[in-house]
């Protein structure tokens, strides 16, 4: 009995820690920071779409594609359509169909008073969700019309802003109860739960550390600039700044590239900072915040400070021998007119020696 006792305990045990790992392993899932983003773009005239595509990115890699001439909603991988089910990819693409009529008539609106209504105009419809821990951050949606802020819609403020006067008769339509209604419906069912459906599954992209470079540059007018390079990570969310002695470079003595995409869906960055000449760079550290490197981590500026001093020598010293040389040169020169020579003779290094053992 005691036996059998021993053994459910065990099993109890080696239940509970399962468990628990299982629940450790969700909650590391969801506390990363996820946005999708759903790209419409359209180009056409007042009576007819000449143009009309669809991308649907997760965390930066793209996940659907659509476009008029194929009629066809692509997965980038064929697990996402199974995950979503035949059904939510029958009802998406019908939803995307209907969707080009609905432009139309913003063409047509967007160009009633316009005289030249051949004109082609390009639509771009931007919707962005954003969960972190599984709890929703905010929607943004954002409509440009050639290029050009037309208006944008931030939930956290809850009103849309209108940019350009041509979006103020599109307000009414935008604030009505229908259209809001609509549209909060879109953003859960297509843009925040179709994100959790697929990251519930499998993530899109793996997370990757960022792979970090310190270098220095020294130039003629006795600047240094520190540059701090972070590229290949993933996802894109990081944070560079210099710090000396463990103090945080005030803002604004900073300067930045800004975040850039790689061409492997990566990510790259850099921050750099210039030093006045009384300052050689030591006691500086990059500091890099990254979900994949846990804590932050401190990457040394590595400069040699004599090095900046024994330039400046040599260079000293190669002005000194310049100086001399060429006042020896002026005075022999000076020297062969008061006895004769002729101007345009060439004064050499052999006749600098030759005078100095004759003088």
């Amino acid at each position: 009995m005691a036996s059998k006792r021993r053994k459910k305990r065990r099993r109890a045990s080696l239940s509970s820690l399962l468990l628990f790992l299982g629940v450790l392993s969700l909650m590391e899932t969801q506390a990363a920071h996820h946005k999708h983003m759903i790209q419409f773009t359209m180009v056409g005239t007042g009576s007819s779409l000449l143009e009309y595509f669809i991308v649907d990115f997760l965390d930066d890699v793209q996940v659907f594609s659509f476009n008029k001439y194929n009629h066809q909603l692509i997965a980038k991988e064929a697990w996402i359509s199974q995950v979503l089910g035949a059904k939510f990819i029958e009802d998406t693409w019908q939803k995307l169909v209907d969707h080009e009529k609905s432009f139309l008539w913003f063409l047509r609106k967007l160009m009633q008073n316009s005289t030249k209504s051949d004109m082609n105009h390009t639509v771009q419809l931007f919707i962005l969700c954003e969960i972190e821990r599984n709890n929703q951050l905010g929607n943004e949606i954002q409509i440009a019309v050639n290029g050009q802020d037309f208006c944008w819609l931030d939930e956290k403020y809850g009103d849309w802003f209108i940019m350009v006067p041509e979006a103020e008769p599109f307000k009414p339509i935008l604030t009505s109860n229908l259209w809001t209604t609509q549209r909060k419906h879109y953003m859960q069912e297509y843009c925040i739960d179709t994100m959790k459906k697929i990251l519930q599954h499998s993530s899109i992209k793996k997370n990757v550390p960022p792979e970090v470079t310190v270098s220095y540059h020294e130039a003629m007018d006795g600047i240094t600039t520190l540059s701090c390079s972070a590229t290949g990570f993933y996802p894109s969310s990081i944070l560079l700044h210099w710090q000396k002695k463990e103090k945080k470079i005030v803002v604004g003595k900073e300067s930045s590239s800004g975040l850039l995409p790689n061409a492997d869906s990566t990510f790259y960055q850099r921050v750099f900072i210039e030093l006045p000449p009384e300052e050689t760079g030591t006691n500086y550290d990059c500091v890099v915040e990254h979900i994949e490197l846990g804590t932050p981590k401190v990457y040394p500026a590595h400069v040699k400070s004599s090095k900046k001093r024994s330039r400046t020598l040599t260079l000293a010293i190669l002005g000194v021998v310049i100086l001399v040389l060429s006042s020896i040169a002026s005075f022999i020169m000076w020297h062969k007119i008061k006895t004769g020579y002729s101007i345009h003779e060439c004064v050499t290094i052999e006749d600098i020696q030759l005078d100095l053992q004759g003088h």
